[in-house]
């Protein structure tokens, strides 16, 4: 009975793995063949708008973020653009200062409370029709906005989240990253195309102002639980990859890595707080939160439990064949990490990058869910 209970568990945990490396996109693309929603789109809809930016600290790029947002091609009059600097000690204050002027609103909080708190305090003063969230070190193209907005002439569409385009030429994943990015846009695409997109860029993304529900301070992924957000209450989360935004990514692979545990941790976070579940009735986006992202955030936890499972299993049966391979393929990916680490050259092999990639995705996860699990504080930066 113990034999086939541990079996069972492996199967079990050999399809969540496997899910996680395009079975999931084999799904979406087999619903969509029986399932497409449709809905009205206006490039001509133009509500009132704002631009919203939350910042600490981002005195190298926000002078050419506000020149950038300043050139949407968008009405002026319908435009509004705000920063809220969240504690910030460098000049970052001075240079949204020096665009007021132009029509810039600056919005201080003293003390630096983290982003939650910076977008609760911005969304409190907006009036606007749909608000766009931003990050200080996103560029938009000059169309992104009035494609983010003309979805919104459809009343079913709550939130709309653009593509982020990543610059990251010369870091040593840039490869691997890009590579990730583009099986993610697919399955943001068949998502949408299905129903609902789980979960919103945080660079680039709009949403109605009515909808907008406060977060607790020491939210995680404000992004999430506010896109999520809009799905608990009725309105459907969209993807346009239309609305293009470019990111340079100059951070090396262990800032990922950290980014990628508060990922994690957030998520856990989410669910923990019931903010990220969709209503009853809600199936296929139920479905997609699971596949798309509770499997995610789980990998790491799910691969230790099956070595050990299989570990189990042959002692058991007396058989160490899968066990054994089961070991050599697991340790194999974090030595390539590490010898990669010791000789910088080879990192940006394409096979060596991908191995290093999945390594630092594979132990963010057990990270981010020890942390999130246990409610331990996770660092921003």
């Amino acid at each position: 009975m113990t034999t086939v209970l541990v079996n069972g568990l492996l199967v079990l945990l050999g399809f969540i793995i496997v899910f996680n490396f395009g079975a999931y996109t084999l799904l979406l693309e087999v619903i969509a063949r029986f399932r497409q929603v449709e809905h009205q789109i206006d490039p001509e809809h133009t509500p009132s708008v704002t631009l919203l930016i939350a910042a600490f600290n981002e005195e190298r790029v926000l002078k050419e973020k506000l020149q950038n947002s300043l050139a949407i091609d968008y009405p002026a009059n319908l435009l509004e653009i705000i920063v809220v600097s969240d504690g910030s000690s460098d000049n970052t204050n001075g240079i949204a200062t020096a665009f007021a002027d132009r029509g810039v609103k600056l919005i201080i909080n003293p003390v630096n409370s983290g982003k939650a708190t910076a977008l609760n305090i911005g969304m409190s003063q907006i009036k606007s029709d749909i608000t766009v969230l931003s990050d200080a070190n996103v560029f938009y193209q000059h169309d992104a906005v009035r494609n983010l907005v003309r979805h919104f002439a459809d009343q079913s569409i709550g939130a709309v989240s653009g593509k982020v385009v990543l610059l990251n030429e010369g870091l040593s994943y840039s490869h691997a990253e890009n590579t990730f990015y583009e099986v993610e846009h697919n399955l943001q695409q068949l998502e949408s195309n299905t129903g609902n997109l789980i979960g919103a860029d945080g660079a680039l993304y709009a949403l109605r102002r009515e909808l907008f529900r406060p977060l607790l301070k020491d939210t995680l992924l404000d992004d999430f639980v506010l896109s999520m957000g809009v799905i608990q209450q009725g309105k459907r989360l969209i993807f346009d990859p239309q609305a293009l935004g470019f990111e340079q990514n100059r951070s090396e692979i262990h800032s990922e890595y950290k980014r990628k545990v508060r990922i994690v941790a957030g998520g856990i976070q989410s669910l923990k707080r019931k903010t990220a579940w969709p209503p009853r009735g809600h199936f296929l986006t139920a479905l997609k939160l699971t596949c798309h992202k509770i499997n995610r955030w789980f990998l790491g936890p799910a691969i230790l439990l099956f070595i050990a499972l299989t570990i189990i299993s042959g002692a058991l049966t007396g058989d160490y064949v899968l066990p054994i391979i089961t070991c050599l393929v697991a340790l194999s990916f974090p030595l390539v990490s590490f010898v990669s680490q010791q000789f910088p050259a080879i990192q940006k092999q394409s096979v060596i990058g991908i191995c290093n990639y999945l390594t630092v995705m594979v132990m963010a996860s057990i990270v981010g869910c020890y942390k999130g699990l246990s409610n331990k504080k996770v660092s921003w930066r």
